[in-house]
Protein backbone atom coordinates (compact mmCIF):
# COMPACT_ATOMS: atom_id res chain seq x y z
CA UNK A 1 0.00 0.00 0.00
CA UNK A 2 1.70 3.40 -1.10
CA UNK A 3 1.78 6.06 1.72
CA UNK A 4 -0.86 8.24 -0.11
CA UNK A 5 -3.18 5.40 -0.01
CA UNK A 6 -2.33 4.56 3.34
CA UNK A 7 -2.76 8.51 4.60
CA UNK A 8 -6.59 8.67 2.77
CA UNK A 9 -7.40 5.50 4.96
CA UNK A 10 -5.90 6.92 8.30
CA UNK A 11 -8.00 10.65 7.53
CA UNK A 12 -10.98 8.31 6.44
CA UNK A 13 -10.81 6.77 9.46
CA UNK A 14 -10.54 9.29 11.76
CA UNK A 15 -12.81 11.67 9.88
CA UNK A 16 -15.61 8.22 10.77
CA UNK A 17 -14.63 8.49 14.65
CA UNK A 18 -13.02 4.86 14.35
CA UNK A 19 -10.16 6.32 16.96
CA UNK A 20 -12.15 8.10 19.32
CA UNK A 21 -11.68 5.33 21.47
CA UNK A 22 -8.53 6.36 21.89
CA UNK A 23 -10.16 9.46 24.70
CA UNK A 24 -11.70 6.65 26.74
CA UNK A 25 -11.05 5.98 30.65
CA UNK A 26 -9.92 2.27 29.12
CA UNK A 27 -7.14 4.15 27.48
CA UNK A 28 -5.72 6.24 30.16
CA UNK A 29 -3.56 3.05 32.00
CA UNK A 30 -1.97 2.53 29.27
CA UNK A 31 -0.86 6.30 28.59
CA UNK A 32 -0.21 6.91 32.20
CA UNK A 33 2.18 3.82 31.67
CA UNK A 34 3.98 5.09 29.56
CA UNK A 35 4.06 9.14 30.99
CA UNK A 36 5.09 7.78 34.67
CA UNK A 37 7.92 5.43 32.76
CA UNK A 38 9.17 9.27 30.90
CA UNK A 39 8.79 11.25 33.72
CA UNK A 40 10.35 8.95 36.31
CA UNK A 41 13.89 8.51 34.45
CA UNK A 42 13.75 12.84 32.97
CA UNK A 43 13.47 15.71 35.17
CA UNK A 44 12.95 17.22 31.87
CA UNK A 45 12.41 15.63 28.53
CA UNK A 46 12.11 15.84 24.73
CA UNK A 47 9.55 13.44 23.61
CA UNK A 48 9.40 12.24 20.03
CA UNK A 49 5.50 10.88 19.44
CA UNK A 50 5.53 8.48 16.21
CA UNK A 51 1.72 8.15 15.49
CA UNK A 52 0.85 10.66 17.44
CA UNK A 53 -2.53 11.24 16.78
CA UNK A 54 -5.02 13.74 17.80
CA UNK A 55 -2.09 14.66 20.70
CA UNK A 56 -4.06 12.23 23.09
CA UNK A 57 -0.58 10.97 24.66
CA UNK A 58 0.61 14.62 25.29
CA UNK A 59 -2.24 15.26 27.81
CA UNK A 60 -0.98 12.59 30.05
CA UNK A 61 2.72 14.64 29.90
CA UNK A 62 3.54 17.51 32.57
CA UNK A 63 3.66 20.45 30.66
CA UNK A 64 6.37 21.77 33.40
CA UNK A 65 8.76 19.11 32.37
CA UNK A 66 8.24 18.99 28.66
CA UNK A 67 11.56 20.99 26.81
CA UNK A 68 10.06 19.72 23.53
CA UNK A 69 7.46 17.73 22.25
CA UNK A 70 7.22 16.53 18.58
CA UNK A 71 4.12 14.92 17.26
CA UNK A 72 4.60 13.02 13.76
CA UNK A 73 1.34 11.55 12.10
CA UNK A 74 0.68 10.10 8.93
CA UNK A 75 -2.90 11.79 9.40
CA UNK A 76 -3.62 15.51 8.30
CA UNK A 77 -7.08 14.48 9.78
CA UNK A 78 -5.37 13.81 12.71
CA UNK A 79 -3.07 16.54 12.83
CA UNK A 80 -6.10 18.84 12.65
CA UNK A 81 -7.83 18.04 15.59
CA UNK A 82 -4.64 18.09 17.52
CA UNK A 83 -4.91 20.89 20.29
CA UNK A 84 -1.61 21.38 22.71
CA UNK A 85 -3.90 23.07 25.70
CA UNK A 86 -1.39 25.67 26.38
CA UNK A 87 1.90 23.22 26.50
CA UNK A 88 4.73 25.26 25.01
CA UNK A 89 7.30 24.00 22.36
CA UNK A 90 5.18 21.46 20.35
CA UNK A 91 5.48 20.90 16.67
CA UNK A 92 3.57 18.60 14.55
CA UNK A 93 4.34 16.79 11.21
CA UNK A 94 2.49 15.30 9.07
CA UNK A 95 5.21 11.98 7.66
CA UNK A 96 4.44 8.21 7.76
CA UNK A 97 6.80 6.71 10.12
CA UNK A 98 8.96 5.23 7.97
CA UNK A 99 9.43 8.47 6.13
CA UNK A 100 10.38 10.82 8.64
CA UNK A 101 12.97 12.82 9.68
CA UNK A 102 14.50 15.03 12.22
CA UNK A 103 15.96 18.61 12.12
CA UNK A 104 19.84 18.09 11.93
CA UNK A 105 21.07 17.47 15.05
CA UNK A 106 17.65 17.03 16.94
CA UNK A 107 17.71 14.20 19.39
CA UNK A 108 15.00 13.25 22.03
CA UNK A 109 14.91 11.47 25.55
CA UNK A 110 12.56 9.40 24.70
CA UNK A 111 10.78 7.88 21.58
CA UNK A 112 7.33 6.33 21.97
CA UNK A 113 5.79 4.23 19.60
CA UNK A 114 2.39 3.86 21.08
CA UNK A 115 0.45 1.13 18.90
CA UNK A 116 2.05 2.14 15.53
CA UNK A 117 4.73 -0.38 14.78
CA UNK A 118 2.10 -2.76 13.80
CA UNK A 119 1.68 -0.62 10.82
CA UNK A 120 5.59 -0.56 10.13
CA UNK A 121 6.85 -3.05 6.89
CA UNK A 122 9.80 -3.95 9.18
CA UNK A 123 8.99 -3.12 12.87
CA UNK A 124 12.33 -3.87 14.50
CA UNK A 125 14.30 -1.64 11.19
CA UNK A 126 11.95 1.36 12.12
CA UNK A 127 13.17 1.10 15.48
CA UNK A 128 16.96 0.77 14.49
CA UNK A 129 16.40 3.97 12.34
CA UNK A 130 14.92 5.93 15.03
CA UNK A 131 17.77 5.12 17.58
CA UNK A 132 19.81 7.86 15.52
CA UNK A 133 17.22 10.67 16.86
CA UNK A 134 18.02 9.17 20.68
CA UNK A 135 19.62 11.68 23.26
CA UNK A 136 22.75 9.83 25.39
CA UNK A 137 21.09 8.00 27.81
CA UNK A 138 17.32 8.57 26.02
CA UNK A 139 14.70 5.83 25.98
CA UNK A 140 12.40 4.23 23.87
CA UNK A 141 8.67 3.18 25.01
CA UNK A 142 6.83 0.36 23.01
CA UNK A 143 3.03 -0.07 23.01
CA UNK A 144 1.29 -3.05 21.46
CA UNK A 145 -2.62 -3.80 21.68
CA UNK A 146 -2.96 -7.73 22.26
CA UNK A 147 -5.93 -9.80 20.68
CA UNK A 148 -7.29 -12.58 22.85
CA UNK A 149 -6.43 -15.20 20.12
CA UNK A 150 -2.73 -16.52 21.36
CA UNK A 151 -1.91 -17.87 17.45
CA UNK A 152 -3.14 -14.13 16.12
CA UNK A 153 -0.61 -12.29 13.49
CA UNK A 154 -0.75 -9.70 15.96
CA UNK A 155 0.98 -11.68 18.86
CA UNK A 156 3.73 -13.12 16.43
CA UNK A 157 4.60 -9.73 15.68
CA UNK A 158 4.81 -8.48 19.53
CA UNK A 159 6.95 -11.83 20.58
CA UNK A 160 9.11 -11.32 17.42
CA UNK A 161 9.54 -7.41 18.33
CA UNK A 162 9.89 -8.09 22.28
CA UNK A 163 12.80 -11.18 21.10
CA UNK A 164 14.75 -8.24 19.06
CA UNK A 165 14.81 -6.15 22.00
CA UNK A 166 16.15 -8.37 24.15
CA UNK A 167 19.48 -8.32 21.76
CA UNK A 168 22.53 -7.13 22.72
CA UNK A 169 22.10 -3.49 21.14
CA UNK A 170 19.06 -3.07 23.43
CA UNK A 171 18.72 -2.87 27.46
CA UNK A 172 14.88 -3.62 28.96
CA UNK A 173 14.21 -1.34 31.10
CA UNK A 174 10.70 -2.58 32.03
CA UNK A 175 7.91 -4.42 30.52
CA UNK A 176 4.20 -4.40 31.74
CA UNK A 177 1.02 -6.35 30.04
CA UNK A 178 -1.95 -4.53 31.14
CA UNK A 179 -5.29 -6.35 31.11
CA UNK A 180 -8.47 -4.12 31.42
CA UNK A 181 -11.60 -6.53 32.66
CA UNK A 182 -13.91 -4.44 31.38
CA UNK A 183 -13.46 -4.91 28.18
CA UNK A 184 -11.34 -7.90 27.88
CA UNK A 185 -8.32 -6.46 26.23
CA UNK A 186 -4.46 -6.03 26.61
CA UNK A 187 -1.95 -4.50 26.07
CA UNK A 188 1.91 -5.04 26.44
CA UNK A 189 4.35 -2.47 26.72
CA UNK A 190 8.63 -2.10 26.95
CA UNK A 191 10.68 0.57 27.67
CA UNK A 192 14.02 -0.14 26.15
CA UNK A 193 17.58 2.00 26.06
CA UNK A 194 19.92 1.80 23.47
CA UNK A 195 23.36 0.24 23.79
CA UNK A 196 26.13 1.34 22.03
Amino acid sequence: MSIVHSSQRWDSEYQSGRWDFLHSMQEAARFGIVAGWIHHMFDQVAVLDVGCGEGVFLRHLDPQRLTRYVGVDISETALARFSPRGVANVRTMCSALETFDADPGERFDAILFNEVLFHAGDPYAALHRYRQWLAPGGVMAVSFYQTPRATSGARRQTQDLWSALEQASWKVLDSVTLFNEDRNLFWRLRLVQAID
